[in-house]
């Protein structure tokens, strides 16, 4: 029979894993109290948090939130890396993280928006940019055929300038003959 406090944990990870717009699994075993406490920080100084859970409860609470095939990931103790904001930020973290603690921080797979992915594919979704790099390149795509716009009518400009210049000089000088 369930406790209490097994029920409010499959309802904390469901709704985690619901409001998670990245999820990445690991295998941590191996790593040391100190990695352990080193491997939280550097998830909560980018805005992520990392939890250890119990792969039971998280089994029931990814298929109570929709992530089947989630569920087949949890097996023996499991850490959760869960981004809310910037779906890539987690998978790129959790596999900086791989290299450094190579081999007892291993990863399994994960969910990106919604989409159950595995082990192999993290590699090639921690890869791609970031939300602030395509607002970056957005910003600098609509800023550019504006600026194209304005050198062009600061050129445009300067030309009647030249233009406005020699024909000045022509009736001075047609002035001067008369």
């Amino acid at each position: 029979m369930p406790t209490q406090a097994k029920i409010e944990e499959v309802n904390r990870l469901k709704e985690m894993f619901e409001r998670a717009s990245s999820l990445v699994l690991a295998d941590y075993r191996g790593l040391t109290a100190n990695e352990m406490v080193e491997l939280r920080q550097r998830f909560t100084k980018q805005g992520l948090e990392f939890r250890v859970v119990k792969d039971t409860l998280a089994r029931i609470a990814a298929e109570q939130a929709g992530l089947k095939d989630l569920a087949e990931f949890f097996s023996g103790p499991i850490g959760v890396a869960v981004g809310y904001d910037d779906p890539v930020l987690a998978f790129k973290l959790a596999e900086e993280c791989r290299k450094t603690y190579t081999p007892n921080y291993t990863l399994k797979g994960g969910v990106f928006q919604g989409e159950v992915i595995r082990e192999e594919e993290i590699e090639r979704s921690s890869k791609l940019p970031s939300r602030e790099e395509l607002l970056a390149k957005l910003a600098m795509l609509l800023q550019s055929p504006m600026r194209a716009l304005a050198v062009m009518l600061k050129a445009k400009i300067r030309e009647l300038a030249v233009v406005l210049n020699e024909v000045r000089i022509k009736r001075e000088e047609q002035t001067k003959e008369e």
